[in-house]
């Protein structure tokens, strides 16, 4: 999570109340992961919130206009004006919090595991690569979404690969490939796939380079200025 919040807000503290309009073009962006108004996990969120006994209608003036731009996936702003401070005082409120960790949790994190289990991915690094794949290019089928690339990386394969990283991941029920191998190519899908995620992919190639597959206390990675960071793993 601290990974996915250093690629998405530039902190790995998550920002619970982060909030601007957004330069991909998906209306305003905001919470720990860059919720948007145009998928509609923003408003996921605030739903989620308004169910609570904390809400105090934050965001009543907004919710015609967030339900319209997330059925018809608008990156516009129009009638939003005050959202970011509507946003900005529910994070205020610990269960605002507790609404934004449930959505990634069911929208992202428990479907991009459904991917690992579904080959027996064991590294620390490919879970996390789909953890972020899902959240910045979003789940679907598309070829440019987790969904896509997936299928596109084993489709790549028609033979057995061996490496030596120690794990391999069972591709189409039939194929055996090394696990390092698997993640590269489905990193060179992403990069050429992906709209959002240039940035994320090189970071975590970064990781790789190092050879640094499974975490357990730390994780070294190369930010997009060429710095490098440590992140502390956390189990809680």
């Amino acid at each position: 999570m601290q990974l996915v919040s250093l690629f998405q807000t530039g902190s790995t503290a998550q920002n619970f109340a982060n909030c601007g309009k957004d330069d991909d073009g998906s209306g305003y962006a905001s919470g720990i992961i860059n919720f948007t108004t145009r998928n509609g996990d923003a408003l996921k969120v605030i739903k989620e919130f308004m169910d609570t006994s904390s809400y105090n209608g934050e965001f009543d003036d907004y919710i015609d206009t967030l339900e319209e731009y997330a059925d018809s996936g608008s990156s516009s702003t129009k009638n939003l004006d005050g959202y970011c401070d509507a946003w900005k005082a529910a994070a205020n409120n610990t269960e605002f919090w507790s609404a934004q960790g449930s959505v990634v949790y069911n929208e992202y994190n428990l479907p991009s595991q459904e991917y690992v289990a579904e080959i027996g991915i064991k590294f620390s690094v490919t879970q996390a690569v789909l953890y972020d794949t899902a959240i910045v290019d979003g789940l679907g089928s598309g070829k440019s979404t987790l969904g896509g690339m997936f299928k596109a990386t084993n489709n790549v394969f028609d033979s057995d690969v061996t490496g030596s990283s120690g794990n391999s991941v069972t591709v189409n029920d039939e194929y055996q490939v090394d696990e390092y191998v698997w993640l590269q190519k489905f990193l060179d899908i992403r990069e050429k796939n992906s709209s959002a995620g240039r940035k994320n992919i090189e970071a975590y190639r970064s990781i790789v380079t190092r050879n640094d597959l499974n975490w357990s206390n730390s994780v070294t990675v190369t930010d997009s200025d060429g710095d490098d960071i440590v992140i502390k793993c956390k189990y809680t």
